[in-house]
This record gives structure tokens, sequence and C-alpha cells, in this order.
């Protein structure tokens, strides 16, 4: 039996956890009837492992299926206006729901999508990565990319509901369990020492694939996360110390062109990054600066980047969402398991911390 978890305020929808694919069907139609039209957006890779087993609960419906590569690149206004051309095309309306099934960039490109398709139509999270299911699909959060930056067009649009079958698990390759281990981590910096604790005592078994386990981790994860959004679901306040590690990660991701260096990977040195400055600042000890290092290293996790201009690195850091009036504004951590929002890094402050991670 799944469980239920509700997330927000006036726009509240429930997570659904361990909740199988092939069951939604049954849901839906004591939620929404028979006569509903399902639009599922996923890539070709998911759509190969996943699409059957969701489909068989949806033979009661009028459903399509649309799939796009598998690519960060993907979350693009060139997207954006493909997939309206076959929205339009499977008879798409203001009553049709999406049901995002996939990983973050599905649940950002197809939440998107149903947030401007004709003014907004409804959709569903079927999160099927551990990174998706722990983080992105929590928060109602949607956007695509932009040459000068990650998630710069969006909107927080909240889904129906999320739907978590943590079954997807069992098929993702170690680089997507990765992805999730570094956004575990930081809600571990962020607010849960003692998940902090639980990682480390519990490498070999995460490492081993003990799926129990990293069960248990994504679930004391989604609290973390659950806990804040519910504080703050417009990041207004409280919901931007998630961000964690980000302003570094996402300067990466861009300077990268969305190529070569995943989410989790970026982050991963965004972590390392902030906790140097916080370790300069006397926020974070040499012994717990070591610490977080040595974690995100038994996961494989970069800790260190390659040499490459800091200054262009910086540059990308000018685009992120935190930043007011032109000032910078980073999240550090305090310690593990706090952290502070700061407004005072100096740019060559930044840049020393971009360079403590070269190569």
């Amino acid at each position: 039996m799944y469980q239920k978890i509700d997330v927000g305020d006036t726009n509240q929808y429930s997570l659904y956890l361990d909740a199988p694919l092939n069951q939604l069907g049954e849901y839906l139609d004591e939620k929404y009837g028979a006569k509903a039209h399902y639009l599922i957006i996923t890539n070709t890779l998911v759509a190969d492992l996943y699409a059957d087993s969701l489909l068989e609960g949806l033979t009661q419906f009028r459903t399509d299926l649309i799939t796009v590569p598998d690519s960060e690149e993907e979350k693009s206004l060139a997207r954006i206006s493909k997939l309206t051309e076959q929205a339009l095309s499977c008879r798409a309306d203001r009553d049709t729901i999406v049901l995002a099934l996939g990983g973050g960039v599905i649940g950002d490109l197809a939440g998107f999508f149903a947030s401007v398709y004709m003014r907004g139509i409804r959709y569903i999270h079927i999160p099927t990565t551990f990174l998706a299911q722990i983080d992105s699909s929590i928060g109602s959060k949607v956007a695509v990319n932009h040459s000068s930056g990650k998630n710069l067009l969006g909107a927080f649009y909240a889904p129906q509901l999320v739907w978590t079958d943590f079954d997807t698990l069992k098929t993702l390759p170690w680089e997507e369990l990765q992805n999730g281990l570094a956004e575990t981590i930081k809600h571990s910096m962020v607010s849960d020492f003692t998940l902090f604790e639980f990682i480390e005592q519990h490498v070999k078994d995460i490492k081993e694939l003990n799926y129990e386990l990293i069960k248990e981790v994504a679930l004391r994860s989604i609290a973390v996360k659950v806990k804040i959004v519910n504080q703050d679901v417009k990041e207004k306040g409280l919901r931007v110390l998630l961000n964690l590690g980000h302003s570094f990660g996402h300067a990466l991701e861009t300077d990268e062109k969305y190529q070569g260096i995943t989410h989790g990977q970026g982050v991963s040195v965004g972590l390392v990054a902030a906790s140097h400055i916080a370790c300069g600042r006397g926020l974070l000890t040499e012994a717990q600066l070591n610490r977080i290092i040595n974690l995100l290293n038994e996961f494989d996790l970069p800790t260190t980047i390659e040499h490459r201009n800091p200054q262009d690195l910086l540059q990308h850091m000018t685009a992120d969402k935190k930043n007011k009036a032109g000032t910078k504004i980073l999240v550090l951590p305090v310690g593990i398991g706090n952290v502070a929002l700061v407004s005072d890094c100096e740019d060559n402050e930044i840049i020393s911390a971009w360079k403590k991670v070269m190569k």
C-alpha cells in the first residue's frame, strides 16, 4: 500500500510513494472518470523501460504518447514549440492531463509545457529517477533552460499529484543513482545531520544496491524537502536554502552547455566550492569540510574539475535566480545540517573557491 504525503498550501497536492505504475489508471478512473484524455510525455529511454507498465493501467482512457530525446538540451523553447504541434495533432484540449513520465528533465519540460499550453492544463508527475523522486518532482517548479543560464524560463505550477514507484530505481544505471545521492547529501547538509550520518554508515550497502536501504534514504530525503517546501512554497525565504551548491553547479552546467556533466555532478562540485567559502569564513571546520568531500568521494561523485577560466564561471553565476540588485546571493553550510544565506561574498572570494575545486 502506498504512502501519501501532502505538499503545499492553497495549491496542495499529494505525493503517492511506493505506488506501482500500473495502478495509476485505477486511481485516475476514480478521480477523473474514464472520459479523460491523457498525454504521456517521456523520453525514448524511459518509454522503453516503463511505458508499457503505465499504459497497462490506462487501457480505459484515450491516451497518447509523445517521446523526446534523452538530453538536458531538450529543456528548450524549441522543444516546447514542437510539443505544442504534437499535442494539437493528438487533439489535446484544455481538459487534457499531461503525464510527465521520467526524470528531472522530463518533469521540468512537461510541467512547463502544461503550464503554458492553452494557458495551463493539468499535469501529473511520475518520477522514474532517484533525483526526480527525492527532489525535482517536489515543489511545483517547472522550467526550461536558456543559453544564458539553467532554468531561467519557468514557473511555480503545481501538479495534480506525484506518483512515485520506487521499483523504477532497480533499472537505473549507477550514474543516475549518483545524481540523486548528490541531492540527498545536500538535503542532509541543509537540515538533517542524522541523515548525513546514516548515509556515511551505509555507504557499502548503498553501493551494493540494497534497494530497501536506498528507499529509506529516499524517504528521509523527501521528508527534508517536503518540510521546507511546506514552509515556503514560492521560494521567498527558507526554501532558497535548498539551493546549496546550485549557484556553482548551475554555472558549471551552463559552461558545459548542458553536456558532459550531469546535474548531480554539478551539485557535488558546488557543495565542495560552497564548503570552501564556508570554511574560509569559519562557518565550517576543516574536519567537516574533509568529511563532506570524503562522503562525496565514497560515491565517486566529483569534488574537483579540470582547469578552466574561473572568470567565465563567475560570469555564469550572475544569472543565478537568487541574486538581487546585482548582488550575488550564496547559500553556505554552517557545520553539517545547517545553512545560511549570505550576500557579502566578493568576486575574488568566489573565484578562490572555484580555483580550490580545480585540478
